[in-house]
């Protein structure tokens, strides 16, 4: 559920930032779906079935099993800010 709010959070905020740009929304909120979508679909693939694996051995561990179960946002919403950087930043002169 975080996941599916986060996505729906950046899509939006791409979207508004390509209407202010003056570029093709639809494009940019595409562009930004996928740079949340991408990571966090690789980390979950990846990465949590060691984590969740790690925990079936130790449940108690707090910290871990809140990093298996939301670190895919954290990430995914990092991409997604660093690629919204890159297209919306504009360089301001010296």
């Amino acid at each position: 559920m975080p996941g599916t709010i986060a996505a729906i959070i950046i899509t939006i905020l791409f979207f508004k930032s390509a209407l202010d740009a003056k570029k093709n929304p639809v494009n940019m909120a595409a562009t930004g779906f996928l740079a949340f979508f991408i990571p966090a679909l690789l980390w979950t693939y990846f990465i949590t079935p060691g984590l969740k694996d790690t925990l079936a051995h130790d449940p108690s561990n707090t910290l871990l099993k809140l990093t298996a179960n939301y670190a895919y946002v954290l990430l995914g919403t990092a991409s997604a800010t660093w690629v919204w950087f890159r297209i919306f930043k504009t360089e301001e002169p010296s």
